[in-house]
C-alpha cells in the first residue's frame, strides 16, 4: 500500500504500543472513571511519552513526536473547510433530532447561545476536542494503520474502539448504568458515527490533526453549552 509522504513512518514496535496501551487504559476506566483534566495525563502526556520512548533515537525530539500524531505545519489548512461544514451539519442535526434539542432551542430563543456557544467551543478545544483526537486519531489511528496497512479498515477499527471507550461511562455513569445491553447501545451511538467521520476526516486531511480537533469541538459544543452552570445577569 502506498503510504502518503505526510505520514511519519513508524516501526512495528511503536505501532503495537498503541493498542496495548488502549487495552490497559480501558480496563482502568472500569475501575475508576476520570475527569476531563485527567484526560490530559492519560490521553496526551502518557501517549506522547510512549511515542518518545519507543521511537528510534533519531526521532526522539518534540517536533518529530508531535508530527507522528499529526500536529505539524504541513497541510495545516487541508480539511479545515470540510471540518467547518461537517460541524455545521452536526449542529443542525443536534438542534433538530438530538436529545438536547429543546434545551438548545431555549438558549437560541433567549439569546444566550451568542455567548454560550463560543465559550463552550473554546472549552472543547482544550478538553475532549483536543485530548480525544490526540489519542484516537493521532495515536491509535496512525499506529494501527501501520499494523493493518489499510486506511479505511483502520478508520473502521478505531471508530469501534472510540465507541468502546465510552462503554465504562455508559455502564457506570450514564442513564444506561447497570444495563450492559443499554450501555453498549449508548456507547456505540455516542462514538461510532463520530469516530467514522473523524477518522475519515483525518485521512482526508493528510494526517493533520487540526481539522479533527476543530470538528470534534464543534460536535460537542451545542449539547455541552446546555450544561454550563454560568449565568450572566441581565439588568
Amino acid at each position: 500500500m502506498h503510504v502518503p509522504e505526510s505520514t511519519v513512518t513508524l516501526t512495528a514496535r511503536e505501532a503495537w504500543v498503541a493498542p496495548a496501551y488502549f487495552a490497559l487504559y480501558l480496563a482502568s476506566l472500569f475501575l475508576s472513571l476520570e475527569s476531563e483534566l485527567h484526560h490530559w495525563v492519560t490521553l496526551v502526556f502518557v501517549p506522547a511519552a510512549l511515542a518518545t520512548t519507543f521511537a528510534p533515537s533519531v526521532r526522539r525530539n518534540l517536533r518529530a513526536v508531535l508530527a507522528s500524531f499529526g500536529l505539524r505545519r504541513g497541510h495545516l489548512r487541508h480539511g479545515v473547510g470540510l471540518a467547518l461544514l461537517l460541524g455545521v451539519a452536526f449542529t443542525v442535526f443536534q438542534m433538530t433530532y438530538g436529545g438536547r434539542r429543546d434545551a438548545i432551542w431555549e438558549l437560541v430563543r433567549s439569546g444566550e447561545v451568542l455567548w454560550r456557544f463560543p465559550v463552550t467551543f473554546m472549552l472543547m478545544l482544550v478538553m475532549a476536542g483536543f485530548t480525544e483526537e490526540f489519542f484516537f486519531r493521532g495515536f491509535l489511528q496512525t499506529r494501527i494503520e501501520q499494523l493493518v496497512q489499510s486506511q479505511w479498515m483502520t478508520v473502521a477499527i478505531v471508530a469501534v474502539l472510540f465507541g468502546v471507550y465510552h462503554l465504562p461511562y455508559a455502564y457506570l455513569n450514564w442513564s444506561s448504568a447497570g444495563d450492559w445491553g443499554a450501555a453498549w447501545g449508548a456507547a456505540m451511538a455516542n462514538g461510532l458515527t463520530g469516530g467514522v467521520v473523524l477518522g475519515a476526516l483525518y485521512v482526508w486531511s493528510r494526517r493533520n490533526l487540526v481539522p479533527c480537533i476543530l470538528l470534534h469541538s464543534l460536535i460537542n459544543a451545542a449539547p455541552a453549552m446546555t450544561l454550563l452552570n454560568i449565568s450572566i445577569s441581565r439588568g
